[in-house]
Order: C-alpha cells, then structure tokens, then sequence
C-alpha cells in the first residue's frame, strides 16, 4: 500500500480503494452499511489503510483532520462505485432501449 501514490490526499485515498477493491466487490460496500451492503467505516481494511496513510502522507494538520478529510473522500469513492466497470454506460443504454421500446409501443 505505501508504493501507492497520488497527486493529493485523495488521489492517494482513492488509488488504495482501487486497488484494494475489485469493482464488483466495492458496489456491495457503503460508508454507513445502509440498503443491506458492508459496513466500512467499521472495518479493519479501513484501519490498516489509515495506519498507512499516517505513514506515507505528511499531513500538516493532524491525524484527526486527516481522518475527517479521508472519509469524505472515500464517501464520495463509494457513491460513485456503482458508475466503474461499465455501471454508467450500461445504465444508459437500459434507459435508451426502455425510451425506444415505450416510443414504439405508443
């Protein structure tokens, strides 16, 4: 994990998740546990990935403030896990085919 990088706190946040996580796995996880998915706020793959950013990441403000800042980062990494792997495209050429077959059955 330490040989992972970024540009910033949360390139660096995001490119551990990504490469933690395979995209099929990640859209079976949530930061609150909320619609039947894991919990990972309370998971130890979570702990160890902190205890690495503590090491490998000068962060002038504190652990806490680092924590704060990570968290809403990788929020907003599990929100968006369900557009990787071809989630959006595929979603958007569902909502095609239903407007042309709803077109065609009027």
């Amino acid at each position: 994990l330490a040989a992972i990088g970024g540009s910033d706190i949360k390139r660096v946040a995001w490119n551990i998740l990504a490469h933690v996580f395979s995209d099929s796995v990640v859209k079976q996880i949530n930061w609150k546990g909320v619609n039947g998915k894991c919990l990972f706020a309370t998971m130890a793959m979570k702990t160890v990935i902190i205890r690495n950013l503590y090491f490998t990441q000068k962060y002038p403000t504190g652990q806490n403030a680092m924590d704060e800042e990570v968290a809403k980062h990788w929020i907003w990494w599990f929100n968006l896990a369900s557009d990787r792997g071809g989630g959006r495209k595929a979603r958007a050429t569902k909502s095609q085919a239903d407007q042309e077959h709803t077109q065609a059955s009027d």
